[in-house]
């Protein structure tokens, strides 16, 4: 049985990972550029099944991922919405970044709070956190 601070570290995975896809998705409608369409599309691959993975070991434990706050996802979507529909590739990128940086800051702060977490779960997220500095370096190119 995992321990809260498991659970808790799970769920941010799972959140971050939902956000991104979420958000990912939205903003790459807008993308007029082939080769940063394609990187964001990997993004939400990759994304996926990480959210997938947390998903299936909260529900594992008879729980069920928390879900995004509905401001917090609607307030996403608007910036999105404001900053993105031009098409412009090097906007498009900084707000990728800045979402990426989001994400970084979220779950290293969950990790932080979370010392108690196994091994392999601390794992997990710090595997997620090496890819979004992967994720972040490869949108430098495009700002």
């Amino acid at each position: 049985m995992l321990q809260n601070h498991d659970i808790n570290i799970l769920n941010s995975i799972y959140k971050n990972s939902r956000m991104a896809i979420d958000s990912t998705k939205q903003v790459e409608k807008y993308c007029k550029n082939k080769d940063l369409s394609d990187y964001l599309n990997r993004q939400i691959s990759h994304y996926s099944e990480n959210c997938a993975m947390a998903g299936r070991k909260i529900s594992a434990e008879g729980k069920s991922p928390e879900k995004i706050p509905f401001m917090q996802k609607a307030m996403a979507e608007m910036g999105i919405r404001m900053k993105a529909s031009g098409g412009d590739k090097s906007k498009i990128a900084e707000l990728m970044y800045n979402g990426t940086n989001m994400g970084i800051v979220d779950i290293s702060r969950t990790l932080n709070h979370s010392a108690h977490a196994s091994q392999e779960t601390k794992a997990l997220a710090n595997r997620l956190l090496d890819e979004e500095v992967k994720y972040a370096d490869g949108l430098k190119k495009y700002l």
